[in-house]
């Protein structure tokens, strides 16, 4: 019985002892399995603890895309304390990733603040200084250049001809979505040349469509928020006293539409979404009624909130101050790269995950507008902390704390603070900047022929007499009589009105140079070209690197056939700005028929590689291969214009006397012009030139050859009925043509 007992016992024990060892065993698996299903916590390049990704997911599968909101103050979005339910795609951003609550822009303007936007660098060290007449430079490196070299597939998508590739900043995307019309344009402005916010998801979601499935870098901008304030409906209605917040509110239906199609691709997982403003809207506050002028905060704060699928960076406010040059280390941060050269920017990603609230970063920021286009004095500012220094003719010092709309300037009792700001101020702005233009090189002949048709003085801008310039807070109303001259001329189409507000400008300061060039502008639209040419050279003399008054002015030469003086002008365009594709074009026009083909089409070949779609060089290309007798090369050319821009006249017109007449004639019959003092005699047909192909100026033709059109083409439809009446003018116009050589024969 003994031995039994001890059998049991021993038995027991060794059961006991499997159970024991299996529990561990089972333990350990179970801890094993938690361990490779738990989530790994992952760290930037920067240091900073971000949490986990989904799983499945690394920092190196992620997708990157870029929203930015033009015009768009911080203060009228819901997540930033706005009343009313205005934004409710972006709010929902904000409130299920990161919102900054203080994030400014560096300028007031489109095109310098995208550019430091995309370098990490502020305007000085990037060199884009003003919208228009600067250009980012191919040595500048992009976030666009950096994500194409590590495979993404990479698009931008913009609303404005202010970000037109001609300006450099397309500089690393693959497909770029500009293709704005300039020929609809007699005097093109940079701000008339848009297209709304649907368009361009329109576009940048055709686009994402083509690259789901691959790792991507997009980039939408909505201009819609600039002004003239004109939403779509319902929002016209629903903010018909607001029409601003509508524009915003438009732009919020946008932003909807394209994160429900990365939520239903099931991309929002594996992808990086930052949305911000480049710069604010005064809407009155300090007098300015729009933006460029001053470097207020409302100009400068501006939204930002950034989607990523870390779980560390989920429903987080930043309070301290952030750059928007930061936004392109933080995004290179998140997406696991490191950033080895130096730029004026740094990652924030320590202060998005909460393990460090303050980074103390300075923000510069400056306003040259009132130098470069109305020969006042400029801006720059410097925050750091609480403080805000604006160097100015007159200097000013805030406590943004205490005084955040900027009403109480602390210069005179905070001097000594102030000096210690405008030193570091002077150190941000100089090490490592740029010049405000390069210089451009013009070999004696060319100067005196430029000095001949207006081009004089020096290539920076200058004020008669010397001396401290105008302190822009004294010039206030005066901008804002040019912003009111501009709503009556290109909102309101009330020239007189337009042109008696600008006269009144100029009365009280004739050296406003971009009122002499509105004025040219509104002259040459009402065909009165000696007076356009007046208000031009004015501009010029002013500043005799003012790319769009040379560009307008060359324009007005052409139509009233100086045709050696525009190509001057147009020569001098391209001194300035090698990239601006229209002056390429325009100057191979001239010596295309100057009868200089080979020279034109060094120009055309410029031009096409700058835009490859632009149908008026196409056409233009044609011509000139059908005047050296390459009938079927330049029927391909026509063929090519008009599959991108199909209802290009200039290139039906071309074809339909290509089928009648077996060849494109090199002569067009004179026209007599009864409206305007252009004096250009004109030989059909019109295969290369634009400037004599206004609907106006096309009609009379055809009336003088044809008489008045019948009633049923003037009621025609527009679209296919109005490309048919173009054919068949042209055809109608070459049997004629054929009736005269014949009777004369």
């Amino acid at each position: 019985m003994r031995d039994h007992g001890r059998v049991r016992v021993s038995t027991w024990l060794q059961g006991l002892g499997f159970a024991v060892l299996a529990s561990a065993l089972a333990s350990a698996g179970v801890e094993a399995w938690l361990r490779l299903r738990r989530p790994v916590v992952l760290t930037t390049p920067t240091g900073a603890a971000v949490g986990a990704l989904p799983r499945g997911i690394t920092p190196s599968d992620l997708n990157l895309l870029i929203i930015t909101l033009d015009t768009t103050r911080a203060d009228r979005l819901g997540a930033y304390g706005w009343r009313e339910d205005a934004t409710p795609a972006l709010d929902r951003i904000a409130r299920e990733g990161v919102l900054f609550e203080h994030a400014t822009s560096p300028a007031p303007l489109t095109l310098p603040a995208h550019s430091s936007l995309f370098t990490g660098k502020f305007p000085p060290h990037h060199g884009v200084r003003d919208n228009g007449g600067f250009f980012l430079d191919e040595r500048e490196t992009t976030v666009a250049e950096r994500l194409k070299a590590q495979g993404f597939k990479t698009g931008g998508f913009v609303g404005a001809y202010v970000l037109d590739r001609t300006w450099g900043i397309a500089q690393g995307f693959e497909t770029y979505f500009d293709n704005f019309d300039l020929s609809k344009f007699e005097a093109p402005s940079l701000s008339e040349v848009e297209r709304p916010a649907n368009e361009v998801a329109d576009r940048a979601l055709a686009w994402l469509e083509t690259v789901k499935s691959l790792r991507f870098f997009g980039w939408v901008h909505f201009y819609d928020a600039h002004s003239p304030y004109a939403p779509p409906e319902p929002y016209r209605t629903r903010f018909a006293d607001r029409p601003y917040l509508g524009e915003i509110a438009f732009v919020d239906s946008q932003v909807a539409r394209i994160r429900a199609f990365l939520e239903a691709e099931q991309l929002l997982d594996r992808s990086v979404i930052v949305v911000l403003g480049d710069h604010g809207e005064s809407l009155g506050d300090h007098g300015e009624s729009t933006h460029g002028f001053f470097i207020y905060e409302s100009v400068l704060h501006v939204p930002l909130m950034i989607l990523a699928p870390y779980d560390a960076l989920r429903g987080r406010r930043v309070a301290d101050t952030v750059r928007t040059v930061d936004v392109m280390p933080t995004i290179l941060d998140l997406l696991g790269m490191h950033l080895v050269d130096a730029v004026d920017g740094q990652s924030v990603v320590s202060m998005m995950t909460g393990s460090v609230r303050e980074l103390e970063l300075a923000a510069y920021a400056e306003a040259v507008y009132p130098r470069f286009h109305y020969g006042w004095g400029d801006l720059r500012s410097l925050t750091s902390g609480r403080f805000k220094y604006i160097e100015a003719p007159r200097p000013e010092l805030y406590d943004l704390a205490q005084d955040p709309t900027e009403t109480r300037n602390l210069y005179d009792s905070r001097r000594a603070l102030a000096d210690r700001m405008a030193a570091v101020l002077k150190a941000m702005e100089t090490n490592g900047g740029r010049d405000v233009r390069p210089v451009v090189d013009v070999d004696p002949d060319a100067r005196t022929r430029l000095a001949a048709l207006g081009y004089i003085g020096t290539f920076a801008p200058t004020r008669s007499g010397g001396g401290l310039l105008a302190d822009p807070k004294d010039k206030i109303e005066l901008f804002n009589l040019i912003i009111t001259a501009r709503e009556r001329l290109h909102d309101e189409h009330d020239s007189e009105g337009g042109l008696k507000a600008l006269r009144e400008v100029l009365s009280k300061d004739a050296e406003v140079i971009d009122a002499w060039v509105m004025m040219g502008n509104e002259y040459t639209r009402r065909r009165e070209f000696t007076r356009a040419l007046e208000c031009f050279q004015r501009a010029l003399a002013l500043k005799p690197d003012y790319d769009l008054a040379v560009f307008n002015m060359a324009n007005v030469y052409r139509a009233v056939g100086r045709d050696d003086d525009a190509l001057v002008a147009y020569q001098r365009l391209l001194a300035l700005d090698p990239r601006n594709a229209a002056a390429h074009q325009q100057a191979a026009q001239v010596l295309v028929d100057q009868g200089r083909l080979n020279e034109a089409e060094s120009e055309l070949r410029r031009a096409l590689a700058l835009q490859p779609a632009m149908a008026a060089a196409r056409n233009t290309l044609g011509a000139l291969r059908l005047k050296q007798g390459d009938v079927a090369a330049g029927e391909r050319e026509i063929q090519a214009a008009l599959g991108d821009k199909p209802d290009l006249r200039l290139a039906h017109f071309n074809l339909a006397l290509r089928q009648k007449n077996g060849a494109i004639s090199t002569r067009r019959p004179r026209s007599t012009r009864t409206r305007s003092n252009c004096t250009r005699r004109a030989t059909w047909p019109i295969s290369t030139s634009a400037k004599c192909t206004t609907n106006w100026e096309m009609e009379q033709n055809r009336i003088a050859h044809f008489g008045p059109p019948s009633i049923a083409t003037r009621r025609s439809p527009r679209g296919t009925s109005f490309l048919r009446n173009c054919v068949s003018i042209a055809v109608s116009l070459a049997r004629r043509l054929s009736w005269r050589a014949a009777a004369s024969s």
